[in-house]
């Protein structure tokens, strides 16, 4: 979630890729059924969000624990509302060229934590009772999603949505052409609808990109300190008290073969060892503490450029619910 993305590059991608090879895979609603799916604005509220990550691990050594930083990231609960009123006006405005393209509501395919901290794994797996049913994998629910079904789009629908004749598929393809400046006689939008979508909505490029920067070197500056040194050493003692030879809670999940769906005995046995000596060894509270005091000075540090972003999600969110709700 560090850097925005629309829906229109979403299903632009999924839509172009099918054009090419001309086939639909199981997760691709085809144009002949997007009469069928229901507009983004009616169709949130039938989104399960029963798999959705927490704001906080309710679980686990990590239970409750929130960084200083998370208050300036983009949610997963945010990227969704954002995500939906994009998909609504593009929606919208592509009606206003004559294309009924309807697109999926967001949410269907949440990831294992709730913003870029990754609180439930930052320092290695936390949640026994997950760890002795799946190891070192994800719950099932998030392991085997069906992905967003998007619907194909035509070359003038690509262009009406994106102001481009077409998307790079690859790193290695050429960058699309502009499209041409109307529809039938109708100009077309800066970046298509999308890029009117994002206006609308105050999103175009709009980046989280610091805020992750910096989360990243607070966990890899915290882990140099002596305090947390000195529990990984003491966890390490801990992992090779009960047989396990391991330097770091990173390579834990080195130790045997990770199969997903299917962890095996031995996987789930040195899981729980691990979350076990973390527990005996205070590992998680320590390193916290000092994620903890040094993100808050990297607040200090770029406090004006945090709050510029905090205020710019906070007025994203307002307007995508206001566009959901008008």
């Amino acid at each position: 979630m560090t850097n925005r993305r629309t829906a229109a590059s979403i299903a632009v991608a999924v839509s172009t890729a099918a054009l090419i090879t001309s086939c639909s895979t199981a997760g691709h609603r085809s144009a002949s059924d997007s009469s069928q799916t229901k507009p983004v604005a009616n169709a949130v509220s039938n989104v399960d969000k029963s798999t959705w990550p927490h704001a906080t691990p309710t679980a686990g050594l990590a239970k409750g624990l929130s960084l200083p930083l998370e208050a300036y990231m983009e949610t997963y609960q945010d990227t969704v509302s954002i995500d939906n009123a994009e998909r609504h006006l593009e929606t919208t405005c592509m009606a206003g060229y004559g294309f009924k393209v309807t697109f999926p509501p967001a949410g269907q395919t949440p990831p294992p934590s709730a913003d870029d901290s990754n609180m439930p794994r930052r320092y290695g797996i936390t949640d026994r009772a997950e760890a002795a049913k799946y190891g070192y994998g994800l719950p099932d629910a998030i392991q085997h999603q069906q992905g967003t079904k998007m619907p194909k789009l035509t070359t003038a629908q690509i262009e009406v949505l994106t102001g481009r004749t077409g998307i790079r598929t690859s790193p290695a393809d050429p960058a699309p052409k502009k499209a041409p400046s109307a529809y039938q006689g109708k100009q077309i939008h800066k970046d298509g609808c999308a890029g009117w979508a994002n206006d609308q909505l105050g999103t175009r490029n709009m980046d989280f990109s610091l805020v992750s920067r910096l989360d990243g070197a607070s966990l890899t500056q915290s882990q140099q300190t002596p305090a947390v040194q000195h529990v990984i050493t003491a966890w390490s003692k801990c992992m090779s008290g009960k047989g396990y030879t391991v330097d770091t809670p990173y390579h834990a999940d080195e130790i045997v073969t990770h199969t997903d769906g299917s962890p095996s005995e031995a996987e789930i046995k040195v899981a729980l060892a691990d979350i076990d000596c973390k527990k005996s060894t205070q590992l998680v509270k320590t390193w916290f503490t000092e994620d903890v005091r040094i993100q808050k000075q990297q607040i200090k540090t770029h406090q004006s450029e945090l709050n510029t972003l905090r205020t710019r999600r906070t007025t994203a969110v307002s307007a995508a619910q206001k566009a959901l709700n008008g």
